[in-house]
């Protein structure tokens, strides 16, 4: 099996501060963060890695807070490229963050994958008090009831959703229950969508390119965990 593979960008904010991407790097500066998702096609095939999110009070947010912001809605990029909503079949979630599955409604046929810890995890922290807050700041809290409602599976760890496309469990990393989408080529090998778990090369290459594990620093999970993770 071959597919076809694409990255397609809706936004993005223009100086997010580096701190961010890398733990305990304070003084990295700043990078232009892309929002994307992913498309994996084939002759029969159309299949979303998260979906987006188009909100203008959050791109208002994210204006004031980062500076120059540009967005597009996720079914306006996905027509650039020739990609009607009613064809994508599938939709793989890596997590439950607003800017990953905030637009799954645009998509009303397509069944949507995401680990059962995620959606777990969600509720249980979502019943703490308000101090626990930070737990779902960033979440998509209409996401379990969109699961519930339309096709949906929860899934326990590893699963194969069509020949050669794999989810792997990447438990207590960026979220308690996130998952990366493996794809396997006849072609090219495999290609790995790693949601929020790798921002950009230096975390995986270092810094500076001395080939030290740079560990995200956007988590709800533990550095130990993503770099056994991130190591695999």
């Amino acid at each position: 099996m071959n597919y076809s593979l694409w990255i397609l960008e809706y936004g993005y904010v223009d100086r997010f501060p580096a701190s961010n991407l890398f733990a305990a790097q304070p003084n990295e500066g700043h990078r232009r963060m892309p929002y994307c998702f992913g498309v994996i096609r084939s002759a029969d095939r159309c299949i979303l890695v998260d979906t987006g999110f188009a909100d203008r009070a959050v791109y208002e947010r994210l204006t004031a807070k980062y500076g120059e912001t540009r967005w597009a809605h996720p079914v306006d990029v996905l027509a650039r490229v020739g990609v009607r909503p009613e064809q994508v079949d599938t939709i793989l979630l890596t997590h439950n963050h607003f800017d990953h599955a905030g637009c799954i409604d645009a998509f009303p046929t397509a069944h949507v994958h995401l680990q059962r810890r995620e959606v777990e995890s969600y509720l249980a922290a979502a019943a703490r008090p308000g101090r626990f807050e930070f737990l779902t700041r960033s979440c998509q809290a209409d996401l379990p009831q969109r699961m519930a409602t339309g096709p949906a599976t929860l899934v326990d760890g590893f699963a194969e959703v069509a020949p050669g496309i794999e989810l792997r469990p990447a438990h207590d990393t960026h979220t308690a229950g996130s998952q990366v989408v493996a794809v396997t080529n006849a072609a090219d090998g495999t290609w790995v969508f790693a949601g929020d778990n790798v921002y950009s090369y230096q975390n995986l290459e270092g810094l500076h390119g001395d080939g030290v594990l740079a560990p995200i620093a956007m988590t709800t999970g533990s550095a130990a965990t993503w770099l056994d993770f991130a190591d695999g």
